[in-house]
């Protein structure tokens, strides 16, 4: 089966790019491992052009989403995407045992969280390790937690703990400060009495046996290392899912990233382009909108592609038959 783009990813800068191409007339296909990406576990996000006083929800935001990539004509597969072959704007990704080929392919495969790399994290992921407020908040109503990190999201993060019940949250920051936050959220956690803020420390260990019962801090808090609590969330950044850039042979800058051209999300492979989180186009600034709006500029760049090259994969597919 061939189309003339090929998205691969679930999230924003996903049905951003999947949308902006149906509606340039090319046959979309869009393959996600996941629907929904980063946004559909961001709870409430308040700042989404047009999405008023109250906000949006993540999952409401991405389902809006997909709704209109698929009534402008957008094919959606769910599955695990690998690179077969590539050739200059010819690709082949198989899903499963279907290969699928397209003129243009777009990357938006997004981050995955960074984890503390402690021992028996992995052990106690999901009985006491998360690093997701949204799905796995509701279960600590009523517990006492911690959130590592000290960015907005681990200030997104035990705010969104707090609204859900959790009783006491302890920030556990490696700085002394929470000055890299959003100012507004910073402001919401600091106005809530529910807070304890373990500055100029870090978790060097877990304790508990089948579930988290709590941690050792590197430094003392209110005189012991042993902090009791029920479950730990952590939020100190992502790194780029880059393996199928890698299989491409795409270049990547020094934290991974994919190296896109700013203007066109073009990476230096002919007929390639990346969008979203896994890119270096936003400096630093990873948010729903960037992503939303690179993701259109991907579809855009992959339009005028497929008007330049529009007869080389036909060229590749009848070589390959010979």
């Amino acid at each position: 089966m061939s189309y003339d783009t090929i998205i691969i990813g679930g999230g924003a800068a996903a049905y951003s790019a999947a949308i902006y191409a149906a509606r340039y007339n090319l046959k979309t296909l869009l393959i996600q491992k996941v629907f929904g990406g980063e946004t559909l576990l961001a709870g409430v996000i308040h700042n989404w052009p047009g999405a008023g006083k109250d906000g949006i929800d993540g999952f409401d935001l991405m389902q809006k989403m997909k709704e209109q990539a698929v009534d402008t004509g957008v094919e959606i597969v769910d599955g695990v995407a690998d690179l077969v072959s590539q050739k200059r704007h010819c690709m082949t990704v198989k899903v499963g045992d279907v290969e699928y080929v397209g003129m243009t392919l777009i990357l938006t495969v997004g981050m995955e969280h960074r984890t503390l790399g402690l021992d028996r994290e992995d052990d106690f992921k999901g009985n006491g390790v998360h690093s997701c407020a949204t799905c796995d908040g509701p279960l600590y109503k009523g517990k006492k937690v911690a959130v590592v990190g000290g960015g907005d999201s681990a200030v997104k993060t035990a705010n969104q703990l707090l609204d859900m019940g959790v009783v006491h949250v302890f920030m556990i920051v490696r700085e002394d400060n929470l000055d890299r936050a959003e100012p507004a959220n910073l402001d919401e956690l600091k106005a809530r009495s529910e807070v304890s803020y373990v500055y100029n420390n870090e978790v060097t260990a877990f304790s508990g046996d089948k579930k988290v019962a709590g941690v050792t801090l590197k430094e003392g808090f209110e005189g012991s290392k042993e902090l009791a609590l029920d479950a730990v969330f952590v939020e100190i950044g992502s790194l780029p899912r880059a393996d199928l850039a890698k299989q491409l042979g795409t270049d990547f800058d020094e934290r991974g990233q994919i190296n896109v051209d700013p203007y066109t999300m073009a990476t230096d492979i002919d007929g390639v382009f990346a969008a979203g989180d896994v890119t270096n186009a936003s400096a630093g600034f990873k948010q729903i909108v960037t992503a939303s709006a690179q993701g259109a500029v991907a579809a855009t760049s992959a339009y005028k592609d497929t008007k330049e090259h529009a007869d080389m994969c036909l060229q590749h597919i009848r070589s390959q038959k010979k």
